[in-house]
């Protein structure tokens, strides 16, 4: 009967001792596996950007934008250039609505990449030129680098359409670099099915917070533009 006592007891302390620990941690703030601590900003309004007749470009731009609490994007480095579209990228993106980062519950300066893609009608679903993204871009939170473009494509413009005009995707990519899920925040619809359609089909590589791949999300814009004009 001592003997089973004792054990009981010695159970019991173990259990107080693992509540304990358990406590502290969470009072300490620790990071729940997969960095689920930190939920990134993200776009809840886009507006339209406009491909100018006089610029035959193509390709990928890319803008970090780094928001401050309240959600308002005070500052944006070009990670992507195109001469040309990245002045008109900035000018409009500035405008857009955003959702602030939010890190242990509280909101936080935070850097979200805008990938944009001038999409002319005749690339039928070619290959994007990718070059690598600035390597001096400020992130935050500190420890947060933003998923990233390795390899991508262009949409596929619709056969005998003339539509024109900007499809923007909230892209969430997880750990592994998937495109998990994809959200339109602004809609063309003959035209955003072909942009999901490439998104899907590109490879990303996935967030990371202090060296640990997270689950985060990527904003994709297709600037498309009608066949009536060509590409270079």
């Amino acid at each position: 009967m001592t003997t089973a006592k004792a054990r009981r007891s010695v159970r019991g302390q173990l259990g107080t001792a693992l509540l304990g620990l358990s406590l502290a941690c969470i009072a300490l703030g620790a990071q729940p596996a997969g960095g689920e601590r930190f939920v990134p900003p993200s776009v809840t309004v886009a507006g339209d950007i406009l491909y100018p007749f006089e610029v035959v470009a193509s390709g990928l731009v890319t803008l970090s934008v780094t928001l401050n609490g309240d959600g308002r994007p005070p500052s944006e480095l070009v990670g992507r250039d195109i001469e040309g579209l990245t002045p008109l990228v900035s000018s409009v993106v500035t405008h857009w609505t955003y959702s602030p980062g939010m890190l242990e519950g509280d909101t936080t300066p935070s850097t979200i990449n805008i990938e944009v893609v001038f999409n002319p009608a005749d690339t039928l679903g070619e290959k994007l030129r990718v070059p690598p993204v600035a390597s001096t871009l400020s992130l935050w939170p500190r420890g947060y680098v933003p998923p990233d473009v390795v390899a991508g494509s262009y949409a596929s413009y619709p056969v005998n359409s003339v539509a024109s005009g900007t499809v923007v995707l909230d892209v969430t990519v997880d750990n592994n670099g998937r495109v998990k899920k994809i959200g339109v925040i602004r809609d063309v619809p003959s035209l955003t099915p072909g942009a999901i359609a490439a998104v899907r089909g590109w490879t990303i590589k996935p967030a990371t917070l202090l060296s640990k791949a997270i689950t985060s999300k990527l904003i994709v814009a297709f600037v498309f533009r009608p066949p009536n004009i060509s590409k270079s």
